[in-house]
């Protein structure tokens, strides 16, 4: 859950088009694919084929609920949100972990009923050639989604990319199914059977790192590194001792606060200054808002340390 971070602020105009970009894509791919798919149901008389396309329509949901949820993430602070609303980033993508739940037990409960009640489903080349075809398309649409998601950040939309990605998988599993199913009964259920835990594992790890985002995780050791030879780095003639790092992640805005210790020799008003420059490097080499509380050494371990140069 946006755990990088970088020394400029991200181009807003840049990542709204990117966004949008994303979005139109799913939208338009799944519109097109809808048309297809139910015209060769109904041209080849595949009750399977016009299921299929209402499924691939339904994907527009999530792909609104992303944009929907994108767009209450980019609002302001105000007075009840002091801290911005991008956690509303973490909702939508909970949204989409719930229809990937969904489309994981659908394909469950096809695969152990073709198993148990023996069912063969039989598919002419108009249908094939129609789930063959919208295989590329909904892996491209897929890859796109992941491509934007890690330049934005975004884990919304990686999550539609599984969506999207479910499709495909379907897709191949019914055109493995056809030729081997004419050896190995039951193998088109069965392959349903395998894509459904694949695709409730990636639902399931989708809403452990959601969860972990809302009950408020650790930096990674990453980050508490770099922040750590930062602080030792400003002040190299300082034995500063950062400890107690705290990550605070409102997806939009993050803060850090963490301990650094003072020799007693210092006023206040250089205590306050070390810190304040601290503060000040951490912002604007991270883009993260620092606060950082100053704690003085031991009696023992005062020594004759030079003033700092703040």
């Amino acid at each position: 859950m946006r755990t990088s971070f970088t020394g400029t602020t991200n181009d807003a105009v840049k990542e709204n088009r990117a966004m949008r970009s994303a979005i139109l894509v799913a939208i338009l791919g799944n519109v097109l694919l809808f048309g297809g798919k139910y015209v060769a149901g109904v041209i080849s008389g595949s009750v399977a084929i016009q299921a299929d396309a209402w499924h691939t329509l339904s994907d527009v949901l999530t792909s609104i609920i992303v944009i929907v949820g994108y767009r209450f993430a980019r609002k302001p602070a105000d007075h009840e949100h002091p801290f911005g609303h991008g956690r509303y980033e973490l909702v939508s993508t909970m949204l989409v972990g719930v229809f990937l739940f969904a489309v994981a037990a659908m394909f469950l409960r096809q695969g152990v009923m073709q198993i148990f009640e023996h069912t063969q489903i039989h598919y002419g080349q108009l249908a094939i050639w129609t789930i063959a075809l919208s295989i590329p398309v909904k892996e491209g649409m897929a890859q796109y989604a992941f491509h934007v998601a890690k330049r934005i950040n975004n884990p919304a939309l990686r999550a539609d990319g599984w969506h999207h990605r479910s499709d495909a998988l379907s897709s191949v599993a019914v055109l493995m199914g056809i030729p081997i199913e004419q050896w190995f009964w039951g193998m088109d259920g069965a392959l349903a059977i395998g894509i459904s835990l694949l695709i409730a594992a990636v639902a399931l790890r989708t809403f452990r790192k959601v969860s972990s985002a809302i009950a408020g995780e650790a930096p990674s050791k990453e980050l508490t590194q770099h922040i750590t030879d930062t602080v030792n780095g400003t002040f190299p003639a300082l034995n500063l001792q950062p400890h107690r790092i705290r990550w605070h992640n409102y997806i939009q805005h993050q803060e850090v606060t963490l301990h650094i210790v003072l020799p007693r020799n210092l006023t206040v008003g250089q205590a306050f200054g070390v810190a304040e420059r601290l503060e000040r490097v951490i912002r604007e080499k991270y883009n993260i808002s620092a606060t950082i509380r100053v704690e003085p050494t031991p009696p023992h371990e005062d020594a004759d340390i030079p003033d700092p140069e703040i």
